[in-house]
């Protein structure tokens, strides 16, 4: 598919762009003590090398009121140094860099900030639940002087352009909607009072930075709460901004208690706020930016060649691939690791690096270098080896792929007859399709790397000893693990593997486990006009899920009506009964054609022991090592291949 909408120039202001992909501001944690760190500019750099037109940085604290020790600051001249050498560096690799302006409001706590926080009203935040002073006129009229302050700093720092942030329920977005703005002056009541504030702010900036110093504005187009914002509300809102001087709307949606609609997991169809942005394009003459799951270059191509939109913003796509657009303008989309939406560990995944003693920012399931890049390199290994990989899931692809890549001779083999393990079968629910699709394209590129594939071969000794190879990875998985349960032995209980490659069962099928594997068993049962029913012993099912994700699961389940059972434990499966018990009370449930073991899984690794005897060395990577998630999987892939 040709790309030339997107990789045309495109103007925001008096800023031209190279072309209509934007890195989407995306809090990282990367900061220290509020300052830009080595690391910081590096993930910058890496992406402006990748070819996006502009890289947007994070949200930025404009006053004390909102500091986070790991959030960039521009509320004070000292914070100007360390971003001009971030735009710097930016510069120098050939890209465009704006910042991120914000102020939490509301959606912050005086234990982080340090200072009592402020909002419109004297609403609390349902997520912090930390009462807020509501702010007078004068602590208004100071936060529009920060915002216009902060905007000059990030001119000197050298930043091309500023976005505010007006969205995701912060205190731009909270003096905005009614949700969270209680006030009765000049600053609450109609849409047009509630508007006000970001208005002065935006006429604040231009006044301070001049009139040619561009200014996003990024809205939420829905804040999906009782008595929030609506779409209606910001085609109303979108020309009073662009009056007051925003050069160009940023759509989005979501807030903080809505953040499922932000950061929108797999369950979302991809670009979805494209329809919202179509109709802001159609009440401004200023261009308009949305974001929101685009993962593809076809589905940005289809946005800006269908007037949908003028920019796309790409956030976990460029976390996933910072290479995204090179590839694409090369005509290289199955090179592209593509975000799957699974939220797993861009969410939650920010953890401290303890070798490094800072946060490392960013995870990525798919792409386990982003944000710790300084741990990996692409130069060849010092030596080449004969590896062999043992078993094709997620973590023996990986391995194979980077091997290959590094320059070792790789043989990769797969018991089954084809390869992908449990990234492919969690791929099989119909709202889980993309991760089938990332285990599929695994499969392609380790084909193209010159590896050798060999499928339906099991590991055993006489394949080691024709092979002759330097090093083995164990890369087996694990197997399903089956509860010591009476019954259990009955031709019509099946584990969830075996439901998920496609094995059949009946009518009305009880699902023993309520985690992540037995709730895809339950919403692909349903696909096929089943009746499926889970038990789960925890008090809750989908514990594991994030909160992203696991809001689309619970609807699923009431929507579709499916039962579910918690607190319960599986006593005895009959010929076409089970035996349950909760809160000590034991009870049957009749007419169950088949019972689905979705109980965990055990490690499987048949291979240690003969290679210790062969004096061979080894390494046990993913679910072979302990059963967890494709994240650990596939990051000890790579990291064996980095020591190899």
């Amino acid at each position: 598919m040709a790309l030339e909408h997107v990789f045309s120039p495109g103007q925001i202001g008096t800023l031209t762009l190279k072309n209509r992909f934007v890195l989407a501001p995306m809090g990282s944690g990367m900061a220290d003590q509020e300052m830009i760190t080595e690391p910081f500019i590096q993930y910058h750099v890496l992406r402006a090398k990748g070819g996006v037109g502009l890289n947007i940085v994070e949200y930025t604290a404009v006053h004390p009121t909102t500091r986070n020790a790991r959030i960039p600051s521009l509320y004070d001249d000292r914070f100007i140094a360390g971003m001009q050498q971030l735009t710097s560096a930016v510069h120098a690799a050939g890209g465009k860099i704006g910042v991120q302006l914000w102020h939490a409001g509301r959606q912050t706590s005086s234990r982080i900030t340090g200072r009592a926080i402020i909002a419109p009203s004297a609403v609390p935040s349902v997520v912090y639940q930390e009462m807020p002073e509501e702010m007078s006129r004068e602590s208004i009229q100071e936060i529009v002087n920060a915002f216009g302050d902060a905007a000059l700093r990030a001119k000197q720092a050298g930043f091309d352009m500023v976005e505010l942030h007006g969205a995701s329920g912060y205190l731009l977005n909270q003096f905005m909607s009614a949700y969270s703005n209680a006030r009765e002056d000049e600053y609450g009541g109609s849409l047009q009072n509630r508007a006000r504030f970001a208005m002065e702010v935006i006429q604040n900036i231009k006044q301070k930075a001049g009139a040619d110093f561009p200014v996003s504005y990024r809205v939420t187009i829905n804040e999906h709460v009782p008595g929030g914002l609506v779409p209606e509300d910001i085609i109303e809102v979108s020309p009073w901004l662009e009056q007051a001087g925003a050069d160009v709307i940023h759509v989005t949606s979501g807030i903080l208690e809505t953040v499922h609609e932000t950061i929108a997991p797999l369950e979302k169809p991809a670009g979805f706020n494209a329809g919202f942005s179509a109709r802001i394009k159609q009440a401004v003459r200023i261009p308009v930016m949305v974001v929101g799951r685009i993962n593809d270059p076809a589905v940005a191509e289809q946005i800006v060649s269908g007037g949908q939109a003028d920019f796309v913003a790409l956030g976990r796509t460029l976390i996933a691939d910072p290479a995204f657009c090179i590839k694409a303008r090369e005509g290289r989309s199955d090179d592209i690791i593509k975000c799957i939406g699974c939220n797993q560990s861009c969410i939650s995944g920010q953890r401290p690096d303890p070798e490094a003693d800072r946060n490392y920012g960013p995870v990525c399931l798919r792409n386990p270098v982003t944000g710790r890049e300084y741990l990996f390199t692409d130069e060849p290994a010092g030596e080449s080896k004969r590896i062999l990989v043992i078993g094709g899931g997620a973590a023996g692809m990986t391995a194979a792929l980077r091997l290959q890549n590094r320059g070792h001779q790789v043989t990769l083999c797969e018991k089954t007859d084809m390869l992908g393990g449990q990234l492919y079968l969690a791929g099989q629910t119909p709202s889980k399709a993309e991760m089938a699709e990332a285990a599929l394209q695994m499969g392609r590129q380790i084909s193209r790397s010159g590896a050798e594939i060999l499928l339906n071969t099991p590991a055993d000794a006489a394949l080691i000893e024709a092979l002759q190879p330097d090093e083995v990875i164990i890369a087996t998985g694990s197997v399903p693990f089956i509860p010591n349960i009476p019954g259990n032995e009955r031709s019509h209980v099946k584990t969830a593997h075996e439901v998920l490659r496609g094995g059949s069962t009946g009518e009305r099928v009880a699902i023993i486990g309520g985690g992540l594997v037995g709730m895809e068993v339950a919403e692909l049962l349903v696909s096929q006009g089943k009746h499926p029913i889970i038990v789960e012993m925890l008090n809750e099912v989908a514990k594991e899920l994030v909160s992203s994700r696991k809001v689309y699961a619970m609807e699923f389940i009431a929507g579709q009506g499916v039962p579910v059972y918690v607190h319960t434990k599986c006593i005895a499966i009959g010929e076409t009964d089970i035996t349950l018990e909760q809160a000590g009370t034991r009870f049957q449930l009749k007419d169950i054609d088949t019972v689905v073991m979705a109980t965990g899984s055990r490690s499987l690794d048949q291979l240690s022991g003969l290679l210790e005897e062969k004096r061979l060395p080894f390494h046990i990577i993913g679910d072979a090592l302990q059963p967890r998630k494709a994240l650990e999987a596939i990051y000890e892939g790579a990291m064996v291949a980095q020591m190899i």
